[in-house]
């Protein structure tokens, strides 16, 4: 059963004459379109975008098998004269556009829902996990040449300029979300914000959280380096050797079935039990695909399981204001057969 049968399928069980997408990325996900300008009526019998002059010929090119055009100025009236109830995506729409909604197609009823296409979106297809397989891959391949620019003086903002010019030297579209690049204490800031005059100093730390985009899909990808001749202190060893091992135990432990709130648990204990439980205030991952952050989410208050297809992160850090924090991040993909693939293989 394809992406348009499942919502399809949805619709008869509802009792919904159709479901419009507006969130632009689930509607790439179901025709292929990428204009900045479109949306789907998807029916129980067809799948309609819905567009301007701008991207007709785009639409063409793009379009799925079977998805036709309609031209916006022709008014929507026409468009949904047959139909009596109309889904649409509650967390993807503002209230106005809402409202001009109702008002173009009156004596109509409306129905707000919720997760009915990133549902779908968290069972990977194979073409799916190939991007992703080749974006963690460019990531892999960006690190190990980075870290030759790893010298004092250099600031974090230089720092993320020489990445950014390796990722699309190697093929990547482009950054899956602006990069964390930090130093020494500043790692214990999770979502640091980058500091025009930060420059790395000898015996700090790097931490580096980022990822590419391979047509359309995302990398997910921390890891700590330390920048020094001497070794990492006493604390240091401690923090990182904890967080390594919180990875690779959870890791270790997915299987099909599990509930990733027993996942979250797996990891959490091994920091909880060393102590520094109150230091990891975040959850332990979160779904990839062509958003960097999607369900499921892998939680104490997740409520899904884990199936054969999804591909998310386990990425656990403990972070100590004026010492600095560690996070290793990677991205995991549970192939049909159940068993886990790490597509993020750099060295921790």
């Amino acid at each position: 059963m394809n992406r348009v049968n499942i919502i399809q399928k949805q619709l008869r069980k509802e009792g919904v004459s159709a479901l419009i997408v507006t969130n632009p990325v689930n509607v790439r996900y179901l025709s292929n379109f990428v204009g900045t300008n479109g949306w789907l009526v998807v029916s129980t019998h067809k799948i309609v975008l819905v567009t301007d002059f701008r991207y007709f010929i785009t639409a063409k090119k793009l379009l799925q098998k079977g998805i036709s055009v309609y031209d916006y100025k022709l008014g929507l009236k026409p468009l949904f004269k047959s139909l009596k109830k109309i889904a649409f995506e509650s967390e993807h729409i503002t209230v106005s556009k809402l409202a001009n909604l109702k008002k173009q197609i009156p004596k109509i009823k409306w129905k707000g829902v919720s997760g009915w296409v990133e549902k779908i979106r968290m069972n990977k297809g194979l073409n799916e996990v190939n991007h992703m397989r080749y974006a963690a891959g460019i990531g892999d391949a960006a690190l190990i040449k980075l870290q030759k620019f790893f010298k004092p003086g250099i600031t974090e903002g230089e720092l993320e300029s020489k990445l950014h010019d390796i990722i699309l030297k190697l093929g990547a579209e482009e950054f899956s979300f602006p990069p964390i690049i930090t130093f020494g204490k500043d790692t214990a800031d999770v979502h640091h914000q980058k500091k025009s005059d930060n420059k790395l100093k000898k015996g700090e730390k790097v931490l580096i959280d980022f990822g590419v985009k391979y047509n359309g899909y995302c990398s997910d990808m921390t890891r700590v380096f330390h920048f020094s001749s001497q070794a990492k202190s006493k604390d240091e060893q401690k923090m990182y050797s904890i967080v390594l091992d919180a990875n690779q135990k959870a890791i270790s432990s997915i299987h099909v079935g599990q509930k990733f709130s027993d996942l979250d648990k797996v990891a959490r204990g091994v920091i909880d039990e060393a102590g520094y439980g109150e230091y990891f205030g975040h959850s332990t991952g979160h779904g990839v695909g062509l958003d960097i952050h999607e369900t499921p989410n892998v939680s104490e208050l997740s409520k899904d399981t884990v199936q054969p297809g999804m591909v998310f992160t386990i990425e656990p850090g403990i972070y100590i204001e004026g010492k600095g924090g560690v996070r290793i991040e990677d991205m995991v993909y549970i192939k049909p057969d159940g068993k886990v693939e790490v597509l993020t293989k750099s060295l921790k």
